[in-house]
């Protein structure tokens, strides 16, 4: 009786039984459900965060533990906006000690300084020098190519050479590493020291090979000096399939020659070179018009590896009223980032120059978050169509401008060795102004970006997360 009246009391016991879940398929449903909520949080961060570093901590924090990190993320990680901080203001003189702290670099006085705007002024005129040399020639460059330009400068190198002048070459391993070793053994041959900056035995498995020695340094007779954007490279020259190649380069004679024969020394060194001895002091003749201050701004391993990211922001934090860059890549770092955009919220005008299309693709694609983040906080923004922009220039009002190697990316400013020149001659500042605006007036202007979509800000996203290596 208890039996049949159970079974009364639960007819439908069976039926039940039978549309109950499986153990089994809850666990494949609350799986699935985890994993789209790790991999939607993942792409979300990706998408929305502009630091490389960052979206690859929140991004690997939402696909290991997606609610945890959901919370935090929503709670602690959402996008600061630039509008909320006042720059702070600067002086010339608080910019000089900053890179004299971080670099050794005094202000050197005695210069005379011709800009070079251009790969044919700057190859016209360092041939002339080459060819002038009496006593030692140092060559420092990121690429030296093998092609019709890289051979004629060999040729006249190597005459050099037999002529007693003492001669030396140091190229990144990387940057240069399709010369041949046919023709580095026949710069040897006549007599020239040469030397590869970098050179790694297992590539893969060293964290060196993010570091590179980005310097384009040519020091004459320990008195004339080249330094800025150009490498030795025909294309530098024509333009390649660009058409057309703009670029900044310095000629400089006077005192701050020494300071970038010591920076070469300490590379050559580190490379391998032999000690660089003194060799018979000549007597050479003062600049004609030694009026230019100057000075060298240079990033290496070790404490002063983020040097000229650091001047860079002091001296945008000066600006009173104006704020011009040209860069061909635009991956800046977050303090760098904020720095530009609070500028332009506080009232100085801001304008960036870029490439109108990159020659490296993928850092393109990473740079237009940057570009629309720079846009809605007022900064103008204007993309280069008369062929490939490859300068590095920043001017600060009419008081100083920076020209040298480095781009406004994570590679230039958190990795590599460079070099750059800060220039405190408002003569030269306002020329610099005036090639920028020609520069300017062959752009177009970027507006107000339509938010692109999805797949197009996935793709940006993961753009971004390479930005360190680009």
């Amino acid at each position: 009786m208890l039996c049949n009246k159970d079974n009364n009391l639960f007819p439908n016991k069976q039926f039940f039984l039978a549309q109950s879940v499986p153990l089994t398929t809850i666990m494949t449903l609350l799986f699935v459900i985890y994993s789209l909520w790790a991999t939607m949080g993942a792409l979300w961060v990706i998408v929305r965060r502009l630091d490389p570093l960052s979206a690859w901590v929140w991004s690997l924090s939402m696909l290991l533990c997606p609610p945890l990190a959901t919370l935090l993320y929503w709670f602690t990680a959402q996008p600061s906006s630039a509008a909320a901080t006042e720059p702070r203001r600067s002086s010339d003189t608080r910019l000089q000690r900053l890179i004299h702290s971080e670099c050794g670099s005094a202000v050197s006085r005695q210069n005379a300084l011709r800009p070079l705007h251009n790969a044919d002024q700057t190859f016209c005129a360092l041939i002339r020098d080459l060819q002038r040399a009496r006593s030692e020639i140092l060559i420092q460059y990121y690429i030296l190519g093998c092609d019709r330009l890289g051979r004629a400068v060999a040729r006249l190198l190597m005459r050099r050479a037999r002529a007693g002048v003492r001669v030396c070459v140091l190229y990144d391993a990387i940057g240069s590493y399709s010369l041949p070793r046919r023709e580095l053994e026949r710069l040897r041959q006549s007599g020239i020291q040469i030397r590869a900056w970098g050179r790694l035995r297992f590539p893969l498995l060293r964290p060196q090979l993010n570091c590179r020695n980005h310097r384009k340094i040519v020091v004459v007779d320990g008195h004339i000096a080249y330094i800025g954007g150009i490498n030795i490279a025909t294309r530098y020259v024509d333009g390649g399939r660009h058409g057309f190649w703009r670029d900044e380069h310095l000629r400089i004679e006077g005192d701050v020659a020494t300071h970038l024969h010591e920076l070469f020394r300490s590379d050559w060194l580190s490379a391998g070179g032999e000690e660089l001895l003194p060799l018979p002091e000549q007597k050479q003749s003062r600049p004609s018009n030694p009026s230019h201050p100057l000075q060298i701004i240079h990033s290496a391993e070790g404490p002063t590896r983020h040097a000229l990211s650091r001047a860079i922001i002091e001296a945008i934090c000066s600006a009173r009223h104006n704020v011009r860059i040209s860069t061909p890549y635009l991956l800046p770092p977050p303090a760098l980032l904020e720095a530009i955009c609070i500028a332009a919220r506080s009232g100085v005008e801001v304008e960036l120059l870029i490439p109108a299309r990159s020659d490296v693709r993928i850092a393109g694609l990473a740079a237009e978050a940057f570009i629309r983040y720079c846009v809605r906080h007022g900064v103008k923004i204007y993309r280069y169509r008369n062929g490939f922009l490859h300068s590095k220039l920043i001017t600060i009002d009419e008081s100083v401008a920076i020209v040298g190697s480095a781009n406004l990316d994570y590679r230039s400013l958190c990795y590599n060795l460079e070099a750059s020149v800060a220039i405190y001659s408002p003569a030269l500042v306002r020329e610099y102004n005036s090639r920028f605006y020609t520069d300017l007036a062959l752009s177009e202007p970027v507006s107000r970006l339509q938010r692109p979509i999805i797949s197009r800000l996935l793709a940006e996203g993961l753009a971004r997360l390479l930005a360190p290596l680009l």
